[in-house]
């Protein structure tokens, strides 16, 4: 093939997305990573996006490989050698390209697809792409994350919690799962029986006293936490106290915390 053809070929392939996804662009809105689960039906990875206006929640299903991408990056997680999406991002900034931003275009099939917006040169691309990978490459740099408006339309509801937990985030201001050997593979720790914090509430009573994400409950005033339908017992028998000692492993370290509650 000479090489004019190929390169009007090659155009023809990055710029027909742009015509193609323009208006999903259009009525696209933006979006954070709120946090990575596990289903509790499935035991599939979950990444759920929450998008900054109205705060509607976007659970995508994912694979092991990139949920673990994705929580490395999350947690600040540094590894020896460049991972897949760390070489991703090394060639474009290498390349001297920005990633403009990153949008979940459509669901079709129960398949999300995703598109990487890259700048280079005063030349605009669209690269096809998995949400995973395109969110694991966006966290890495700091490149603003979309959801088009069909996406939104057609997102399935977070599947139901195993055990109810509504003492957890009423009182504590937490979402907390039970740490399961699937749970720490997936987040890369070593396994430890208690609860793993997946979410804290902004101005809670657990944010205050320094929960974070991330974080596994092993005890409550002293008593052994081995799942979150434990810690919500105790949360509930312990409804005339104002305050409630938390053992955690904060990154690796055992710590304990006081948590005060609202009366």
């Amino acid at each position: 093939m000479k090489p004019g053809r190929w390169l009007s070929q090659f155009s023809l392939i990055v710029l027909f997305p742009i015509s193609l996804y323009a208006a999903q662009e259009t009525n696209s809105v933006e979006a954070k990573v709120k946090t990575l689960m596990l289903d509790p039906n499935t035991q599939s990875p979950i990444v759920v996006l929450e998008t900054v206006t109205d705060k509607k929640l976007l659970p995508i299903w994912i694979d092991v490989p990139e949920a673990r991408a994705i929580a490395l990056e999350l947690e600040h997680v540094t590894t020896p050698r460049p991972l897949t999406h760390d070489l991703i991002r090394n060639i474009i900034q290498g390349l001297g390209a920005t990633l403009q931003r990153v949008v979940i275009t459509d669901l079709r099939n129960s398949t999300y697809f995703a598109l990487l917006f890259l700048g280079l040169k005063g030349q605009d691309f669209q690269i096809d792409a998995r949400p995973s990978d395109a969110i694991a490459v966006a966290l890495r740099l700091k490149a603003p994350i979309y959801a088009s408006a069909q996406v939104l339309a057609k997102s399935k509801s977070l599947p139901a919690p195993a055990a109810p937990t509504r003492e957890l985030q009423r009182r504590l201001g937490i979402q907390a799962q039970d740490l399961t050997v699937e749970v720490a593979a997936l987040l890369d720790i070593s396994f430890q029986k208690g609860v793993l914090v997946v979410d804290v509430a902004k101005g809670s009573p657990a944010m205050d006293a320094g929960i974070q994400r991330g974080d596994i409950i092993t005890k409550a005033n002293d008593q052994t936490i081995q799942s979150t339908l434990e810690l919500e017992a105790l949360v509930q028998s312990k409804k005339s106290e104002t305050r409630i000692k938390l053992e955690v492993i904060k990154k690796g370290k055992p710590t304990t915390l006081m948590i005060d509650l609202p009366s």
